[in-house]
This record gives structure tokens, sequence and C-alpha cells, in this order.
């Protein structure tokens, strides 16, 4: 397609500003007030978005028919009376396509003269719309053009038109034509003889305007130039955003017009543009716009603009166990402010939208949690059908303290009107049902009602690793619950299909006992849970130790200890179930009571060394549910000075921490203490052995108990190493290195440590 109109500069800028809410609108936030309210649609271009240059613009949308300038179809409808909108934007944006047989009279073939000079105008330019091409020929291109000739042709068309609206079009060519070959002065010469004040101010004459603003930036008349561009974007239709980007330019040389501003509509034209530009003051420049006129349908865009951002700051979707609510009402909040000006505006008889204004006050009435006056002004309004319905169900959910029978029948039947489209980005109705959720999530979870917290947001596979009884206790006596609502079932629903529901609590509580270290509970539940205590296979070298510490090794390399192999432990098969494991642990524990002190001892060692594996810095962390051991970051939780334990999922839900359980799968709980079982293990081995080589390697797997706990809890015990006059490094003071350099120096596992274990080196020549 060649467009015939041409615009003025062809500037890229897709950062020129962030104006108003486009697809991805909505991202970050709930936005529950569509911004296209407002009732100048022309101006939709500068509502707010934060990753398009103006609103509306969205390269990853499907692929629609391409929008032709609506103010140039609509004002060629005026002298084109009988055509359709299709046949003018055919005849004019794709002329090689269109047949004029049958428009023959006196009007259509003179459109039909224009139609093809304007044509001619485009080919002979068209290397202008090159320079944005990735073909760097094409950039370089410039053709010479005879615009002499073009100019006669021009003028000798002109003066045997009589249609003001050809007349014009022909200002247009003659003015484009200038300014495209550098005749600026002529062209702005031209503008000033024949169009200014002179001709009707329609959207050709701003089509001109924009050509002759161009020309004075051309003459480095910046000033000039960004006046005429906040007149543009005031008044035009098709040119708006280009204007816009325009002014931007001229800014960046210290000018924006003001010294050519003259009246209020001037004020007015300068005051939105340079609103449109900054975020600060809102509120300030909405004022100052009412005090020009409080009817003109900018306030409404201004408005609209400083409501997004309130919204922006209220209805954060990233809420979930953290310290925000919704509304997240802060002091200073702009909320107030622009409820005094809804409110003022429905007070001012000059104002004609008075339903925006209502239902603007409904809105921020509604913000500042007064429910009942914002369904008091709701039901005022009586247009904006959709948005209306939007808030009043909003506003019913907001206003229950519980969810009862009849409300969970309330929302199921609202949820279904509002489907998952499965598109992306999310569109207006799925934000409206995700706000919905959030608000249900934290009602039940505000009523202990845990279970349906939970289930609101998350499936039942995604709560294993939060290790709460709590939770899967609930979950349980919910799937138990007898006559459930609608929307109760529509949550027991949100599950995987393979998975029957109480096999999978039984198999997760006999996961979260093994956690426990309380085997005989687990064993009880793996029992009742059959058809998955299978699905992990683990490996019995989870019973040896390692010295080189490799997570991304294979077990074959690292875990080179073997006593596990031992007769004594004949019942530990090479590979086994979950449920397995569970029935070792009670063996194992049985053993570490036996009256032979050498099985006691053994037993007493795979204890220690199993419980270490399976702590968050051992080599089988994640073995238990069947993920890898990649990486620290998944298992331990960092600080600024030392590895350190975050909050916890089954504390949180414990404590009943934050607004909802949306997020509470980020919250897994990866540190039990097991470190600390397996030091106590060790020492036991250490009590019952007479085996120095054993009781040294244990007191090394002891220090490796204790950087354990020093990760996840930090520890006061450390000692500081200078290495020179600008190098100093804080280690831990390992009490079981101390032991193993004063009592075990003499042993074969010292000499082979101290070489291998550059730490303990640095710690026996510091100590």
């Amino acid at each position: 397609m060649k467009n015939i109109l041409t615009g003025l500069l062809v500037f890229i800028s897709s950062a020129v500003f962030a104006c108003g809410g486009g697809d991805w609108e909505g991202m970050w936030f709930y936005n529950l007030f569509a911004q296209t309210n407002i009732s100048a649609k022309e101006f939709y271009p500068f509502l707010r978005d934060d990753y398009n240059a103006f609103y509306g613009e969205n390269s990853y949308s499907e692929s629609k028919e391409p929008e032709y300038p609506e103010g140039n179809v609509k004002l060629w409808k005026e002298i084109l009376t009988g055509w359709s909108t299709e046949e003018i934007e055919m005849a004019i944006y794709k002329p090689e396509d269109f047949n004029w047989i049958n428009k023959d009279s006196e009007t259509e073939k003179r459109a039909k003269l224009y139609v093809d000079f304007a044509q001619e105008c485009s080919e002979a330019f068209s290397y202008r719309t090159r320079r944005n091409s990735w073909d760097y020929d094409e950039i370089l291109e410039e053709k010479d053009v005879n615009t002499e000739a073009l100019l006669e042709k021009a003028n000798l068309l002109l003066s045997s038109e009589t249609d003001p609206q050809l007349q014009a079009r022909y200002y247009y060519q003659i003015i484009r034509i200038m300014h495209y070959s550098k005749a600026w002065g002529e062209a702005i010469g031209f503008y000033e003889a024949k169009v200014e004040n002179k001709i009707q101010k329609n959207e050709i004459y701003y089509y001109i305007l924009d050509q002759v603003a161009g020309c004075y930036y051309s003459t480095e008349n910046y000033e000039k130039a960004a006046y005429l561009f906040t007149k543009i974007v005031s008044n035009s239709i098709d040119r708006k955003k280009s204007a816009f980007v325009s002014f931007n330019f001229c800014t960046s040389f210290e000018a924006e017009g003001r010294s050519f501003v003259n009246g209020i509509e001037d004020e007015k034209d300068l005051l939105l543009i340079t609103s449109l530009r900054n975020f600060s003051n809102e509120t300030d420049n909405i004022n100052k716009f009412i005090g020009f006129d409080a009817n003109d349908r900018r306030v409404e865009l201004l408005f609209m603009r400083a409501l997004n951002n309130v919204e922006r700051d209220v209805w954060p979707k990233s809420i979930g166990v953290g310290e925000s609510r919704l509304p997240n009402l802060e002091e200073g909040e702009d909320y107030n402010e622009l409820l005094n000006i809804a409110e003022l505006q429905l007070s001012n008889q000059k104002v004609k939208n008075t339903d925006f204004w209502r239902m603007a006050g409904s809105y921020l009435s509604f913000i500042r949690n007064d429910i009942s006056e914002a369904k008091r002004k709701l039901e005022a309004v009586k247009s904006f059908a959709d948005q209306k319905k939007i808030l009043s169900i909003v506003y019913e959910v907001f206003s229950w303290e519980n969810i009862s029978i009849e409300n969970e029948n309330f929302i199921s039947q609202v949820l279904s009107k509002y489907p998952d489209k499965g598109t992306w980005p999310v569109d207006f109705n799925s934000d409206l049902k995700s706000f919905i959720k959030a608000k249900i999530a934290n009602l039940y979870y505000a009523n202990n009602q845990i279970a349906k917290a939970f289930l609101v947001h998350n499936q039942l596979e995604s709560g294993g690793g939060i290790s709460s009884l709590e939770l899967l206790d609930a979950l349980e006596a919910f799937y138990n619950k007898p006559d459930k609502s609608a929307y109760e079932k529509e949550l027991l629903e949100n599950r995987r299909s393979n998975y029957k529901f109480i096999d999978y609590l039984n198999y997760q509580k006999g996961i979260y006992y093994l956690y426990q270290k309380n085997a005989e509970s687990a064993l009880e539940y793996f029992g009742k849970s059959t058809n998955l205590s299978g699905t992990i296979s683990l490996s019995n070298k989870i019973f040896s130790n390692n010295i080189i510490e490799c997570f991304s090794c294979d077990e074959k390399e690292v875990m080179d200890d073997e006593v596990y192999k031992a007769d004594l432990f004949s019942f530990i098969k090479p590979d086994f179930s979950i449920s397995d494991l569970a029935v070792y642990l009670i063996e194992l524990e049985k053993l570490t009571a036996n009256e032979k002190q050498w099985k006691a001892k053994l037993a007493n060692y795979l204890l220690a060394n199993y419980y270490y594996n399976i702590s968050n810095t051992g080599y089988y962390r994640g073995a238990l549910i069947g993920d890898s051991n990649c990486c620290d970051y998944n298992y331990i939780h960092y600080s600024s000075d030392h590895y350190q334990s975050s909050e916890n999922g089954a504390d949180i839900i414990a404590n009943r921490k934050g607004f909802n359980l949306s997020d509470i799968t980020s919250y897994n709980k990866t540190y039990f203490g097991l470190s600390e079982m397996s030091l106590e293990f060790y020492q036991r081995v250490i009590e019952l052995s007479t085996d120095k080589e054993l009781n040294a390697r244990c007191l090394y797997l002891m220090a490796k108990c204790e950087l354990n706990t020093y990760y996840n809890e930090g520890s006061n015990d450390t000692f500081k190493v200078n290495f020179s006059k600008y190098n100093e490094l804080e280690l831990l003071n390992y009490k079981s290195f101390k032991t193993l350099k004063e009592d075990y120096s003499d042993t074969k596992f010292h000499e082979m440590i101290i070489n291998h274990c550059s730490y303990f080196r640095l710690y026996s020549s510091t100590h």
C-alpha cells in the first residue's frame, strides 16, 4: 500500500513517552476502570501505556485489517457524498485497485484528478518512506525529483479547481513538495499567503500545518514549530501522534512554543501537551485546565491518566503473602484529590458528560473503601453499561466480610461469564476475574478456610513443597465436606486428573513426616497412598557420604563411602521406593539401640549420612520430592552477609500472614534442621567408636553440618584472616575442625584432608 498523504517527519521512537494502557495494560496492576471511557476517541493514543509509544499500538496482536486515517477519510465524505467508507479508503489509499467506472459526476472527476496527482507526488517522494528501511542501499537512495514540474502541474490543477476542500488539498501538495525539496522559506511564505487564516481549519488544514511546522523546525525556528505542533496535537485526528513526537524533538532545543501563546485556546493546547509529557503535578494541571474550560473533553483525558496512575498504586498484582493489600492505600495518594475533582465536575452545570464523572466518583469512593457510597453513585449512572456491570460485581464482592454459599453461587455465575481465553496479553475481562479471585482468596484466608484459600490460585500438587501439615489436613477436610457448592466443586477440579486427591494428600503427609524425622508416621501415610509411593526411585548411595562437593557430578563420582554395603545393611536394596526408605529408616533406628556396639555405631553413621544428604546442602537434597539437586538458590535463601533461611510457607500459613495465598508456593520450605540431626548422629558414632580413622572422617562431615547451619541460621562464631594489608576474610570457626586438628592429626584421613581441603588447611595454619 502506498500512502498518498505521507507525514511530515518520520521519527522512530517507541520510548518518547509512555502514556496509556495498551495491550500490556494491567500486567503489573489490576486495571478495572477502562481508560477508553473518555468521550474523545481521537485522544485515545495519549492514554497511559508502559510498553508502547502510544496507547493501542501492539506488535504482538494478531494481524488485522489496516486502519486508514480516520480524519482524512471523514473529510473526503463531505465531497464524495454517497460513497461508502470502504470505497473512499480504496480510492485514496489503494488507487491501483480501485475502479472509477460510473464515478463520473463533476465532483468525482475533479476528485480523481487530485488523487492521481497526489499519487504522482507520493511516487516522486517515495524514497522518504524508506528512511527507516533495514536496507542500507535504500537509505542512501534519494531520487532526483523534478519539483518544478510538479509545482507547475499543481498550480495548473489548482487554477481550475473551485471546491474549497480540493483547493486546500492542492495547497497541501504544493507545501509538501516545497518542504521535501528543502524550499522551507518558500513553503512558509506560501502558507502565509494562501492558507493562514484563509481556509477552513479542518483535517487537511492540520495536515498542511504539520508540513509547515516541519519547515520551521528545519529552519531552526524550534519555538514556532513547537507552537504549531501543540495546535496539531489538540485539533488533528490523524496527525496527533507524529506531532507529539515532533514536539518532543523541539523540547530538545528548550522550545515549547510558550512565546507564541495568545489566548485561552493556546493556553489549553500548551497545557495539554506539557501535561502529557510528564507525570508530575497531574492534579494541578487538571485543575488548571478546568479553570480554562471545565467542559473541554481533554479534561477527561488528563483525569483518566491520573486515575490510571492511582490504579497502579492501589491495585498491585504482586500481593499474596507480602505486605500489600487490596486496595493498597497509603498516605499522600492522589485518589482524594481526584475524587474532589470528579465531584466538582459533576456539580458544574457547564459539564455535559456527567455520567463519566459520576462513575469516576463512584470508583474513587470504592478505592477509599467507602463501598456503600460507591454503590449509591454507581446506581445513578445511566450509560457505560459494561463498565457499570464490572464495577457492580467488584463492589459486591468487596462488600463481603465472609463467603456464604449464596456468595459462592454468585462467584460461580460471575466467573463463568468471564472464561479464560488463553490469550496473551491478558484481556480486560481476565483482569477482572483475577481481581475477584484475589479478594475471594483473601476472604477465605481471613476466615481460616485455608484449603479454599489455597485452591483459588494453586493446583493441588503445587502444595507439597510448602510442607504444611495444617494445609494438608485442611485440604483433606475440604475434600470430604458434604454438600459442596458449585464453586467449591470448581475449586476441587483445580488439580491434575492423574492424581487421586486423597492419595496425593497421604503421599505428601508421608513426605512431611520424613522431613520431621518421623519414619513410622511416614510409612503409615505411604501405606495409604499405594498409587504414588512407588513413583520416586532412590539409590542406596543416599546412605553414603562425600568429600568432593559437586552437585553436577554423577553420584558414583562423589559418594565414595561404602559402609552401607556391609552385610549388616543387606536389607537396603540398590534402588528402592520412598516407602521402602521409611522402612529402612525404622530398621536403622532400631539398630542404633543394638546391644552390639559396632552395629549401633554403624547404624548411627548411616543415619548421619542420610540426614545430611537430604539437607539443603546435601547431594540428595531434592531426592524426596522428585527434584534434582540444582541449584543453591532453589534450596538456600541468600542475605547480604551469609546464607539465611527466609520465611517458609508453613509458618506463613500458621501465622495467617499476608493478603492471600496466591504466591505461597514461592515460599517452599527447604530448611528442616536436618544437618543438626546429622551432627548428633555423627557425635554418637564418635562416642561409640574406637576407630580413629572413622572418627576423623565423622569430624570432617560434622564440619559440613556446621556449615549448613551457618548458611541457614548464621553464626557469631567466626574468625578473621588477614591475607594482606587490603584483604581480610571472615571464616566460620568450626568446632569439629578444632578437634580434628588437635586429636586426629596422626590419622591418614587428616593427612588426606589437609591436602584436599584448602579451607581446613587455612584453619589449621591460623589456629
